[in-house]
């Protein structure tokens, strides 16, 4: 395994916190949206409310899915802290630095996020 130089985590570590900036208002503005959704729909206008209950059903989805990646950002922020960042959970070899551009918070290269994805067992090392 190797470490990523302190220059380049110093780069990921400044994108990470700004994600996680823009996540956390983001966040924010998707909780408040939900909040005021309308709840005051009869059980007459039984069209509206199947309609009202899948936006919500869907908002939250989202929600999840961005503390999901919130998560994968803290988790990132702790790997720069303990040196493992760049370096992947599966077979601990180096993230190739073009997924990490894209995907700054990636905690595998895309053989080992595949095998997960897919279900397979990683081969750690």
């Amino acid at each position: 395994m190797s470490r990523m130089p302190k220059a380049k985590q110093a780069k990921y570590k400044k994108l990470l916190l700004s994600i996680l900036s823009e996540l956390g208002v983001k966040l924010e503005a998707m909780e408040e949206a939900t909040l005021r959704g309308d709840n005051d729909t009869t059980p007459d206008e039984y069209d509206e409310f199947g309609s009202d209950s899948y936006g919500t059903e869907f908002q939250l989805d989202l929600i999840q899915n961005e503390e999901e990646i919130l998560r994968d950002v803290h988790e990132a922020l702790e790997r720069i802290a303990n040196g493992s960042f760049g370096n992947c959970d599966g077979c601990a070899e180096p993230i190739p630095e073009r997924r990490l551009q894209v995907l700054p918070y990636a905690r595998n290269c895309v053989g080992c996020q595949r095998k997960v994805e897919e279900g397979d067992e990683i081969d750690e090392d």
